[in-house]
């Protein structure tokens, strides 16, 4: 057996055999960041965790979002311009918390969970590429059923047209007060509205308190596998132009709580930022992104996937635009970074077994984890190449003396 698969088999084997699980915020979630910090540490230059705190029940937390419209309603009812404020708020407070900007969670009980971030030095670095694989694994529920995943972008889009509905009728009315005419209709479609939100909101939290904890073989251990053998191959032949930092985030699984707590620590310069998302890459046929998003479709980087496309070397290898799933560079798209993701799909554009108890080691092919990484490595050397004449004159990202130290934790097995 090749040297690089076992590797591969012994990560998986810590990660998603030894651990029961690696939810959020729990101790073997912590227990797998100490042991991918020390497979990182001999191939880079530091290696260690970042901690942050973050909310753990974003179901619940959407729903209630969604339950405050009841309040809209409400101020709608006696006046229409206070309800139409309050709508907006919220609906903008909704918006900014799906995209991974914190917005009421932030007043919600918060828990400890951490990010590995290791780092490796270029002789003449002109760019950073960051290759990310988030680390902990999800619940199964009624919500993550292969036949719904599919559908979560056109449900989500139902609830917020019922959402702009029910602000439009406050507007209306807010017309009428103002020229002393009325709108018959407004009244029920406002009521129509706030009840269909408030089916949501149960259905959102019942549904989501159905989980149970899974192994999260392919998502995302198999993620993590694959960039622990890229760093271990850029480690055998560094990039000249480009650092790289290698960045597992945890509690991804807390809406993406992980990466946006990362972008907030180092606050990286944009435009010489690059990042390479790894996901569910041991199972399914492999893609490379062109386009991300939920909610609304964020491009990918031109270049990154100009890179990817001229890195193919297996017609197997496609491109794909994802909208069923949030990745973990879902929010550095948001934010307006260049970004890519390389995952495993089903014919259906949906990553096989994911957040399903069927996601365990015997369903995760190896071969196809060594060609992610692989395809990867390829990738990050096509769009070194492609920026050649490019990129910062001095690396600001190793200058910035505001970022917090990372925290050393000792290993312990």
């Amino acid at each position: 057996m090749r040297l690089d698969i076992q590797q591969i088999k012994d990560d998986l084997m810590f990660l998603a055999g030894r651990l029961l699980h690696r939810g959020a915020q729990t101790a073997d979630e912590r227990e797998a960041a100490k042991f991918i910090q020390r497979r990182l540490e001999p191939y880079t230059v530091t290696a260690g965790l970042e901690d942050f705190e973050t909310h753990d029940n974003f179901p619940f937390l959407f729903s209630s979002y969604y339950s405050e419209f009841f309040v809209v309603a409400l101020l709608a009812h006696w006046a229409p311009l206070l309800g139409l404020v309050y709508g907006l708020v919220i609906l903008g407070a909704y918006l900014a918390e799906f995209t991974g900007y914190r917005g009421l969670s932030r007043f919600l009980p918060q828990f400890e969970s951490q990010n590995v971030v290791a780092r490796t030095e270029a002789s003449a670095p002109r760019h950073l590429f960051v290759v990310t694989a988030y680390y902990d694994s999800g619940c199964a529920s009624p919500l993550t059923d292969p036949l719904l995943l599919p559908r979560l972008r056109l449900l989500h889009h139902i609830v917020l047209l019922a959402i702009v509905l029910l602000l439009a009728t406050c507007v209306l009315d807010s017309i009428g007060q103002f020229q002393e005419v009325s709108f018959a209709l407004t009244i029920y479609v406002r009521w129509a509205t706030v009840v269909f939100l408030l089916f949501a909101a149960f259905m959102l939290y019942y549904l989501a308190s159905q989980g149970e904890d899974i192994r999260g073989a392919n998502s995302n251990a198999s993620g993590v596998a694959a960039m622990l053998r890229l760093a271990e191959k850029l480690h055998n032949q560094p990039l000249h132009d480009a650092d790289v930092w290698f960045v597992a985030p945890g509690s991804h699984e807390a809406w993406m709580s992980g990466m946006a707590a990362f972008l907030r620590r180092h606050r990286l310069p944009r435009r010489h930022t690059y990042m390479l998302n790894l996901e569910g890459v041991g199972a399914g046929r492999l893609n490379y992104t062109t386009a991300e998003g939920l909610l609304q479709r964020m491009p990918c980087s031109p270049k990154m996937v100009q890179a990817a496309r001229a890195a193919v070397r297996d017609q197997r290898i496609v491109h794909t635009r994802l909208h069923s799933i949030p990745t973990g560079v879902h929010t550095a798209l948001a934010r307006g970074y260049n970004a890519i993701s390389i995952i495993g799909l089903d014919p259906r554009g949906v990553p096989p077994h994911w957040n399903q108890i069927t996601d365990r080691i015997t369903e995760v092919d190896e071969e196809s984890i060594a060609q992610a990484a692989d395809f990867a490595e390829e990738t990050l050397r096509q769009l070194e190449k492609h920026l050649k004449h490019e990129g910062a004159s001095t690396p600001s990202w190793r200058k910035n003396k505001e970022a917090p130290p990372i925290y050393e934790d000792d290993f312990t097995a």
